[in-house]
């Protein structure tokens, strides 16, 4: 029988200190890096962020928490278990081959091409039912290996199969040089070791974790490079672009002596350490000022979940050949394609209706919590999403961007699937009795 909770490490990363944590860790990078303030957020904007998180924080404290009892923790047969993952694995591989059909043989995309031309090809072509099938199946690529720790065996080819499924999403984000979701790959997968206790933190390990952090950082900068060499044709004329014309620029920018440093440096691996640095920062802090700028020029109407939720919308274009223009609403923006927090996409589709989303988002985050603290083990991958988050309102929404919607969705989807087919379903007889069954035993 399985029965694997770790208390301890929910406990310590709930709803509420993630949230609180990645606030903090904002203002601490905004403190520490150079950076000039090029459009300051204002007062509006400002109370708007404040109460949005002030409302999101009172919808989780308004949920009485569930204390962690040892008869809460729900035992499963590990031969249910492994009928669960081998299906799971099943759905996985589907989703991954119709996403090299949809994205490579369909729409064109190529490796051998530029990031800015597979984003060309991918966005010219519009979405199919072979893309929104791979879209929803794909992100289950995470799932088996989140049930191999719970199962814990010992067969290498099995792990390196669950292994190579979790970080076959890297392909696609690596060929349109999407930093995002290369970042929700590493956390979920950091996350799954911390949460089955596969890794322990000591000073050496945490250094060993900041030196690949460092190196991912310095990959992703390197990513950003090349697409900006698709037009900047040469590494110092990308370096420079990015250091003074790149979209970051517009709100926030490095000051001059810092510009000058990094263009001027003649070791490159000490230019890149420092265009990493101050390249992340500006990631990471600019949003905030960004959306800043979004509520103070925004003109148009609210969309009313339409620009957040958009796949919903995709898939009720292609399901009922309806024609909602979804291009006019993601250029809903003044300044489409930069961050604007995590608040951005819903200050487009709600404005200041805002308020009740992020009431009943802490809400539905709180009774996630307490069915994963009951022991329901079905329920951590869409948890651990959720922590994700959170932990970047400040930054991005991982919601509306890097494809998000479909983790989510597919989250939710295994949680269906693993209720169905363990618990009981009822069937009624011609004889008008009822008969319980279990379709997995």
């Amino acid at each position: 029988m399985n029965s694997f909770i770790n208390i301890s490490f929910l406990k310590r990363y709930n709803p509420l200190k993630i949230t609180l944590i990645g606030l903090f860790f904002w203002v601490f990078i905004f403190f520490i890096i150079p950076l000039k303030i090029k459009h300051q957020v204002g007062f509006l904007p400002f109370f708007y962020l404040f109460t949005n998180y002030l409302f999101f924080l009172l919808g989780i404290k308004i949920i009485t928490p569930t204390k962690f009892k040892k008869e809460y923790i729900y035992k499963t047969d590990k031969k249910i278990l492994w009928k669960i993952l081998y299906i799971v694995i099943f759905i996985a591989f589907v989703g991954f081959i119709f996403k090299i059909i949809d994205k490579f043989y369909i729409r064109g995309a190529s490796f051998t091409n530029s990031i800015s031309y597979n984003r060309i090809l991918l966005e010219k072509s519009g979405a199919s039912i072979i893309s929104i099938i791979s879209a929803i199946t794909n992100p289950f690529c995470f799932l088996p290996l989140f049930l191999y720790y719970m199962i814990q065996p010992r067969k290498k080819w099995l792990f390196i199969i669950c292994l190579f499924l979790f970080f076959s999403a890297s392909f696609e984000f690596i060929m349109l040089g999407s930093r995002s979701g290369l970042f929700v790959i590493i956390i979920l997968f950091g996350a799954f070791l911390f949460y089955f206790k596969k890794l322990k933190i000591t000073a050496s390990k945490f250094l060993i974790v900041l030196g690949v952090l460092f190196f991912v950082g310095i990959y992703s900068t390197q990513l950003f490079i090349e697409r900006t060499k698709d037009f900047a044709k040469t590494d110092k004329v990308a370096i420079e672009h990015i250091l003074k014309r790149s979209n970051y620029n517009f709100t926030i920018t490095p000051k001059e002596e810092t510009k000058v440093k990094i263009i001027t440096s003649n070791n490159k691996t000490v230019q890149a350490a420092r265009l990493t640095m101050i390249n992340f920062s500006q990631y990471y802090i600019h949003g905030l000022f960004e959306f800043g700028y979004l509520y103070n020029n925004y003109e148009k109407n609210h969309y009313y979940g339409a620009y957040t939720f958009n796949i919903f919308m995709k898939f009720i274009n292609i399901a009922f050949r309806t024609n909602f223009d979804l291009k006019k609403v993601q250029k809903a923006p003044p300044r489409p394609g930069v961050y604007t927090t995590f608040f951005g996409p819903i200050f487009i589709d709600f404005g200041w209706f805002s308020l009740i989303f992020m009431f009943f988002f802490g809400v539905f985050q709180k009774l996630l919590y307490n069915k994963v603290i009951r022991g329901r083990f079905q329920f951590i991958p869409l948890l651990f999403y959720m922590l994700i988050i959170n932990f970047f309102m400040p930054v991005f929404n991982f919601i509306h961007g890097a494809q998000g919607l479909y983790t989510i969705f597919s989250f939710v989807m295994f949680i269906f699937i693993y209720i169905f087919l363990t618990g009981k379903v009822k069937i009624s007889k011609q004889d008008g009795k009822i008969q319980y069954v279990r379709i997995l035993k």
